[in-house]
């Protein structure tokens, strides 16, 4: 059997997934950030603070001075890639003929 390959890019997982578990950040801009050289630095943006300009490697302090009403929501390094995984094994689980890596 010929050998198949498939790519997902899930843009805002972060912020898909905590929408997910916290709905009432619906209508509120948001982003995770994570120290770096004691600078909270973003490392995930909501679809909603994207369109004040937030983008992923801008410092925390910047971000809540072009985005009024900006959480600040504390990252975790594992956590994007143990998201991912979670997803594969559903996506896994749909088809007999699937591995993950």
């Amino acid at each position: 059997m010929q050998r198949r390959f498939v790519s997902i890019w899930f843009r805002q997982l972060l912020a898909d997934w905590q929408l997910i578990r916290r709905p009432e950040l619906s209508g509120v801009p948001f982003v995770f950030a994570a120290p770096d050289h004691g600078r909270m630095m973003i490392t995930a943006v909501s679809e909603l603070a994207q369109g004040f300009g937030v983008e992923v490697g801008m410092r925390a302090a910047d971000a809540k001075a072009i985005c009024p009403g900006l959480e600040v929501l504390d990252d975790k390094p594992e956590r994007p890639k143990k998201i991912a995984q979670r997803s594969w094994r559903m996506v896994c689980a749909l088809f007999s003929n699937c591995s993950h890596r």
